[in-house]
């Protein structure tokens, strides 16, 4: 099932680190973000997916945006949530929930820390994983047994993680998590990102076997906000409905 949901074009910096589900709970903005968690119960048949990955293609798509503020909807909903920035090149989380990103994932994973210091409770009433210090080879790390393990500890302890991931067309990180997770979300920046790059990071997605639940459409123009689902859908069509 692949659905567009339309957020609101707000500045660069309120995108990319505003929760607006937490500080504007009453905006059209905040309202989008309330979608989608009812889309992710229905795109799996037998289990409601707890374990959710969120890219995109390239950079600047605002996967974090939307994992943090994904995060915060389900805080509302009255569920435990974890958020965990497995961005180990360009890490974001600890910027939207204001921590200091020491003593994160990267860490725990080449044993510097362990389990009890990594995990930090933030404002927002959701516990958070920073990405940590940088290591020479991230997706080393990221295919270890202690990242699979770490990811079945948490779907224990929590309702619903939430990984923060790299863009899929500049490292294969994201590639690696999908085989963790129960659902992919894919979020597409309308202003910034071309139909060949879409394309071909859903390609490797696939190739990959990563489950993916839908496409988040963001940045999206006042013109194309009055129409943004049909809009989608066509644009979804044309992707998967057609050969090129």
């Amino acid at each position: 099932m692949f659905d567009f949901k339309k957020f609101k074009k707000k500045n660069r910096l309120e995108q990319e680190y505003n929760i607006v589900v937490a500080t504007k709970p009453n905006s059209a903005y905040a309202e989008s973000f309330r979608k989608i968690p009812i889309d992710l119960k229905y795109s799996s048949v037998d289990n409601e997916p707890r374990v959710i990955q969120i890219t995109s293609s390239v950079a600047g798509e605002h996967k974090t945006t939307t994992a943090t503020n994904l995060a915060a909807v389900y805080v509302e909903l009255g569920k435990k949530v974890i958020l965990v920035d497995c961005d180990l090149r360009k890490p974001k989380i600890h910027r939207a929930v204001e921590i200091l990103n020491d003593d994160g994932l990267s860490s725990f994973l080449i044993d510097k820390v362990d389990k009890s210091q990594l995990i930090k409770k933030t404002k927002y009433n959701f516990d958070v994983i920073n990405a940590g210090e940088v290591v020479p080879f991230p997706h080393v790390v990221l295919r270890s047994e202690k990242f699979q393990k770490l990811i079945k500890e948490l779907r224990d302890m929590y309702d619903y993680v939430i990984l923060d991931c790299p863009p899929v067309l500049l490292v294969t990180d994201s590639l690696i998590i999908s085989e963790v997770v129960d659902k992919t979300l894919f979020v597409i920046n309308q202003q910034l990102t071309s139909k060949s790059e879409t394309k071909e990071a859903i390609t490797l997605l696939r190739e990959a076997n990563a489950d993916l639940a839908g496409i988040i459409l963001s940045n999206v123009s006042r013109k194309v906000s009055n129409y943004g689902y049909r809009y989608g859908y066509r644009y979804k069509y044309r992707y998967y409905s057609r050969k090129e």
